[in-house]
């Protein structure tokens, strides 16, 4: 509601209207004033009445269909830099989920790397089950 009265005021001129009720009340006058506007000053008051109304009139499309093309150009605009930052957007999401995903299996195959050095020290013969030194386990919990 409130952008189309922001739309409607724009478009509004006040000289066109002024100029019409100009017109108007050229018109009045001719018809209105019988009694004190001379014979031959009717007609070409009616006809500056009509010229007037119709200026106005043809003035205040004229604003209108400017008004209304530059919102239309500004609504596109708008609308392209909004499809722009769409894009950009979901580039930058696809970007990052892609990221994860290579992050993810890195992260697994690490994993995997790490219970296979697990595995291979739990099962190695020459370990007998120590991971250091008897010398050094007695030194590290004596501290």
């Amino acid at each position: 509601m409130l952008g189309f009265l922001f739309q409607a005021w724009a478009a509004f001129s006040p000289l066109a209207s002024i100029v019409g009720a100009c017109g108007v009340a050229c018109v009045a006058v001719a018809f209105l004033g019988a009694l004190f506007v001379p014979e031959r000053l009717k007609l070409p008051l009616i006809g500056l009445g009509a010229a007037l109304i119709l200026g106005a009139a043809v003035w205040q499309a004229a604003e209108a269909k400017g008004t209304h093309d530059a919102f239309a150009v500004a609504a596109a605009a708008n609308l392209k830099a909004e499809r722009e930052r769409a894009d950009l957007a979901e580039t930058l999401t696809r970007d990052l989920a892609e990221q994860a995903t290579r992050d993810l299996a890195a992260e697994q195959a690490g994993s995997v790397t790490l219970k296979e050095l697990t595995d291979a020290l739990a099962h190695d013969p020459r370990r007998a089950g120590a991971c250091v030194p008897r010398d050094l386990a007695r030194r590290l919990r004596a501290l």
